[in-house]
């Protein structure tokens, strides 16, 4: 993975992290869409692909169960 790639994957990890912990307004489309690009993006580099393959299921099961409104405590 070349070093523009390794800094898209950072920063859509970190906007995939502070969609699901804030859930602003559409932030269940916005994270399925930063979800796709992460896996798209990880797929080209096998190595890659592997280490992230525990994050994307997490998330993709959080954006499954996931309720619209606030987050609860």
């Amino acid at each position: 993975m070349d070093y523009a790639s390794t800094r898209e994957l950072v920063r859509l990890r970190h906007e995939l992290r502070r969609l699901v912990a804030e859930r602003p307004a559409g932030a269940r489309d916005a994270a399925r869409g930063v979800l796709a690009r992460l896996t798209e993006l990880v797929a080209a580099d096998e190595h890659e692909a592997a280490q992230a393959a525990p994050d994307l299921a997490r998330w993709s099961a959080s954006l499954s169960g996931w309720i619209e409104g606030p987050r609860h405590a």
